[in-house]
């Protein structure tokens, strides 16, 4: 795993800008630095070594140096496509995947990125043709932004090396924030600055003389194309996941598995420990502190029916919130998740044992584990009886919210579920996935109404794609979530809180032979009446206990909202205040009101909250005003 950064400028470039880019990424490769400069173009990477610890310092040239790369990834079917080049000749120096690319691109030319399979971003300067590359993996697992400037374009793994540049002009951009409000995140192409964009998954980007000649989408997830009965899929399914699991430990040093307990981290550690050839480290956190929020007795379980090494790593309330400030500070632009926090929190406390772990993400988007996508099947079940009309007479009143209570919880999933009853399959699915009521975040913020459907016009382009390709209700819902939520908030937020700590996390689930093989299958066999992960779970069953299978849906939580009212009410406060908000864009009565209710308990504003405090912190870490 590394950081990447480069340029082709119309000029000759600053002396040491390069050098800057590259320092600004240092977290994501600390083992080692390389450099490349070709008159007006150049590359930089900081690695993270784990393939050929001893030769695989990037750049990466061909035989000639006619081609050279800086990458960032795993290129998981390495050993494969190296067979292929040296049965046509190709000399290799070292045994790295980036070397791959080099002889794969003299080959096939920039088509050859549809062969890859793994998570990547990388460029790749070829010197006689004079153009260089730029190419993403088909979910985005991997980042990639870049600038077209006066000066040129450059293009790094993330925003803060493009800050480095003292020609990169610091002006926000009104529509990522209205996606940003909306979504909790910011979706491609977009980014928070106007000057900067990121480049789609599964898209490749050519530059010449400085300037962008071609972006176009590569390669295809899939169709629904499936003809044989399901004991067929099972054991196909079961299959693949095999395969790919096995290809996601290729590695030089050690390899751990972040094991929850859940049905995801299960399967995929207990396919890595067939695979492996000794017993794996496996990790969970728990928490003395919250026993409600410890769910580590699962994982303990699942450990024991494997016979992996298992650690449990105890986390307090103090570590938590250092983990919490640690990577809301890190952030160079908006993201306002909150499990980025418990990412951040098992990544550094794994990396003190590894440099490399598994991931169950990216399960829920393929096979329908989110209670998102129950809602959505009943909603569609009631949106036009008397009942659904009932539930939404019901919400329209001012019951109480607070979160925790099982009475609020109940009037919060029932509210949830009012929202969804639209006679529109897109309005439904739209209402689903946003993060935030618009109404609300139209009180407080003050933008331009230009970008008041921005959001949804977004989201209708995954949406009609999905459509295109015959796909409708389970499998639509899951093909735009893969190619939306996915990439732009679960991938993106485990890139950010594991690279903040050097730890590369890899996620056999989201590999393209796999999604390929899971949009084939019927949305039923996902979704089955309402029980979630069927198919998942029919592969399991031959691996794990039942009680595992059985389990209700957990997740890996932290008191944030109560935070706010007591440990960590001065910080806050601190971004939160009318003083901290004057030069910002939100309506500081409006918030003062939001965070007034919260404190006292009269409504659960924490999401709210949160996503205005993060922002808050992103402004002023950068020095943004508007």
């Amino acid at each position: 795993m590394c950081g990447i950064a480069g340029f082709w400028w119309h000029k000759e470039p600053t002396p040491g800008i390069l050098q800057r880019m590259a320092h600004w990424i240092r977290h994501r490769g600390p083992d080692e630095d390389g450099f490349f400069v070709d008159g007006p173009v150049g590359l930089a990477n900081r690695r993270l070594s784990i393939i050929d610890l001893e030769h695989g310092r990037q750049p990466i040239f061909n035989e000639d140096r006619s081609v050279v790369v800086v990458y960032n990834g795993e290129i998981y079917n390495t050993p494969e496509l190296r067979t292929d080049l040296l049965q046509k000749g190709h000399r290799f120096s070292t045994h790295t995947d980036t070397e791959v690319l080099a002889h794969l691109y003299e080959e096939q030319g920039p088509d050859f990125v549809s062969r890859l399979r793994g998570m990547f971003a990388f460029a790749l300067y070829d010197r006689e043709k004079r153009e260089l590359l730029l190419a993403r993996d088909p979910f985005g697992i991997k980042p990639l932004v870049y600038s077209e400037l006066p000066s040129g374009v450059a293009f790094a793994s993330e925003l803060r090396a493009l800050l480095a540049l003292p020609e990169f002009p610091r002006d926000p951009d009104p529509e990522a924030i209205a996606l940003y409000t909306a979504f909790n995140y910011i979706p491609a192409p977009y980014t928070i600055w106007k000057a900067a964009r990121r480049l789609p998954p599964g898209h490749l980007l050519r530059i010449r003389e400085g300037k962008i000649v071609e972006i176009r989408h590569y390669g295809d997830l899939g169709t629904n194309s499936w003809q044989r009965d399901v004991q067929e899929a099972v054991e196909v399914l079961t299959h693949t996941l095999q395969e790919s699991v096995k290809a996601h430990l290729l590695s030089d040093v050690p390899v751990g598995v972040f094991l929850s307990g859940g049905l995801d981290s299960s399967l995929v550690c207990a396919l890595a420990q067939r695979a492996a050839e000794q017993p794996l480290r496996t990790f969970t956190v728990t928490f003395p502190e919250w026993p409600v929020y410890n769910e580590a007795h699962y994982a303990r379980q699942v450990a024991a029916h494997l016979g992996t090494l298992h650690e449990e790593i105890p986390v307090t309330s103090h570590a938590a919130q250092q983990a919490l400030e640690e990577i809301v500070t890190h952030l160079d632009e908006p993201f306002a998740d909150s499990s980025l926090v418990n990412v951040a929190i098992i990544s550094k406390m794994a990396r003190r044992y590894v440099k490399v772990v598994l991931s169950g993400d990216g399960g829920d988007e393929l096979f329908a584990g989110y209670n998102k996508y129950q809602g959505l099947r009943l909603a569609q079940k009631l949106q036009s009886t008397p009942l659904g009309w009932l539930l939404q007479s019901i919400v329209r009143f001012p019951w109480p919210e607070q979160r925790g209570s099982y009475l609020g919880e109940r009037i919060r999933q029932v509210r949830k579920l009012a929202r969804l009853l639209s006679p529109d399959a897109f309005e439904r699915y739209y209402r689903a996935t946003l993060a935030t009521d618009p109404q609300l975040f139209d009180r407080l913020l003050h933008l331009d109404s230009s970008s008041d459907h921005l959001p949804q016009e977004i989201l209708w382009q995954t949406w009609q794609d999905a459509q295109t390709r015959g796909f409708t209700d389970v499998n639509q819902w899951l093909w735009s979530d893969a190619h939306f939520v996915l990439p732009y908030d679960m991938l993106h937020k485990v890139d950010t809180a594991s690279m903040r700590y050097s730890l590369e996390v890899r996620v056999p689930f989201v590999d393209k032979e796999v999604a390929r093989r899971v949009f084939s299958f019927p949305g039923d066999w996902k979704l089955r009446g309402l029980e979630r992960k069927w198919i998942l779970k029919r592969v399991a069953s031959r691996y794990l206990p039942k009680e595992i299978l059985e389990r209700p849906k957990g997740g890996f939580g932290i008191p944030i909202g109560e935070w706010m009212r007591e440990e960590l009410k001065a910080l806050f406060q601190d971004y939160l205040s009318p003083e901290a908000l004057k030069g910002s864009v939100w309506n500081i009565e409006e918030v003062s009101r939001l965070w007034e209710e919260h404190l006292h308990r009269r409504r659960d504003r924490y999401w709210e909250l949160w996503n205005i405090f993060v922002f808050e912190v992103w402004r002023q870490r950068w020095g943004v005003e508007f």
